[in-house]
């Protein structure tokens, strides 16, 4: 009997292996392996942003179901700015008047200053091979750190291009670009004037101060150029997509730098094409319900070879946590399938639809959907950088809206970019 015992433990544990879950999951033994949670109270506390606290606390629940004794307090930091929301995460995520869960961007994690006070998941829950198998290849360049996994997202986002269906239908254009040159050529075709004067432009490209997104743009053209950000940002390739970008009101007059901001001239009818996060598309909803838009992947140089953007959110542990193990049981749970399809339906009960699933495993539910299928479809070549937008990061995005007025005010791209890198280096 004890010589069967191993290979038993091999049976039991196979599906483990196979389907990237954790011990918990396996029945019976799974009591036995997994990390014991204290019977004993305990409260842990959670910064959040976006999500509604009713929405979260269903999630809340389902692990209180199995674990009575811990208490989740969820606080909706969400009324902050978000570079004041980063500023406290900096400073307080080690001291006793921080959390135990924080909501961060992706784009912090990798930062010193942060990942020093963050505790990494334990390995007993989900090994690192596992984690890279479960989520998208950025998640894991955001997260992972030597070995060690330092947040887990719950959702994931980054750029589509939207554009106004009506307005390709007035120049018999039935599908959305696929390459940049192509995209041009349609910004072009698209701009109406009246005289000299832009009366609708055909694209939202080539400012900085009424483009929310301008350095998810950039960022996309530069990871698509293979620039590495922010080393490489003032070399040659770096400097032709800032001239690329910039060229767009320089050269070919498709945007002017006082139209509302890009979506809300969107929304107006104002401008045919844009890039925006997913989570921007709700705001467009609501704003102009009739209004007929496509959703697509964004263009791209090469297409054998395509790359895309991803600026997310996810879940970390901070180092004051007297309960961190609890604390990543807690994030595990949550971040599995049946809680993102649980937390999706509560917040598509408020709002058009809830944030797309970070699981790879789960792109297929998303595939079809006219809003986010060209996201979660081209998920698996996204890049990110601290120049993300909306994240928090405002030195790098005011460098970068720095840059990108100079440009068009006569410096080169070249001084620009060098002025720039320095700027962020410090």
């Amino acid at each position: 009997m004890r010589k069967k015992l191993p290979v038993l433990l091999i049976l039991l544990l196979s599906p483990l292996i196979l389907t990237a879950c954790t011990v918990g999951d396996l029945p019976v033994i799974g009591k036995f392996l997994q990390r014991k949670i204290p019977s004993g109270p305990v409260t842990l506390t959670w910064w959040g942003l976006w999500e509604k606290p009713s929405s979260v606390d269903v999630l809340i629940k389902k692990y209180q179901e199995k674990h009575p004794n811990v208490t989740i307090k969820y606080d909706d930091r969400s009324v902050l700015g978000l570079i004041d929301y980063k500023e406290r995460v900096f400073r307080r995520a080690d001291q006793d008047s921080g959390p135990d869960i924080l909501t961060v961007h992706n784009s912090w994690v990798q930062n010193p200053l942060l990942r020093t006070k963050l505790v990494p998941m334990p390995a007993s829950l989900m090994t690192t091979d596992n984690f890279k198998k479960a989520f998208y290849p950025v998640v894991t360049d955001s997260a992972v750190d030597s070995g060690k996994v330092y947040a887990i997202p719950l959702e994931y986002d980054g750029l589509v291009l939207v554009y106004n269906k009506k307005h390709f239908a007035d120049i018999g254009q039935t599908t959305a670009p696929t390459a940049w040159e192509e995209f041009r050529r349609l910004a072009l075709e698209l701009t109406v004037r009246n005289d000299k004067n832009i009366v609708r432009a055909g694209a939202a490209m080539g400012t900085a101060d009424n483009n929310e997104h301008f350095s998810d743009i950039l960022g996309l053209m530069w990871s698509q150029a293979g620039v590495k950000i922010p080393l490489e940002m003032d070399g040659k390739n770096a400097q032709d997509a800032l001239a690329f970008y910039t060229n767009f009101i320089k050269e070919d007059g498709v945007w002017r730098s006082d139209f509302p901001e890009a979506t809300a001239a969107f929304v107006k009818g104002d401008v045919s094409m844009i890039f925006i996060p997913t989570w921007k598309i709700i705001d467009i909803l609501k704003a102009a319900p009739d209004l007929e838009f496509g959703v697509a992947p964004v263009p791209q140089v090469i297409p054998e070879t395509p790359v895309t953007w991803g600026s997310f959110w996810m879940q970390a542990v901070t180092t004051k946590s007297a309960h961190s193990d609890v604390a990543w049981d807690f994030l595990n749970f949550i971040a599995q399938e049946q809680q993102q399809l649980t937390l999706f339906n509560e917040d598509s009960k408020t709002r058009p639809f809830g944030m797309p699933y970070s699981l790879i495993s789960l792109e297929n539910e998303l595939s079809v959907n006219p809003y986010l299928g060209a996201l979660v479809k081209t998920a698996k070549f996204a890049k990110s950088a601290e120049i993300a937008g909306r994240s928090g990061n405002s030195k790098q995005e005011r460098v970068l809206k720095d840059a990108v007025n100079a440009v068009l005010n006569g410096t080169s791209p070249e001084d620009a970019l060098k002025t720039a890198k320095d700027a962020i280096s410090k």
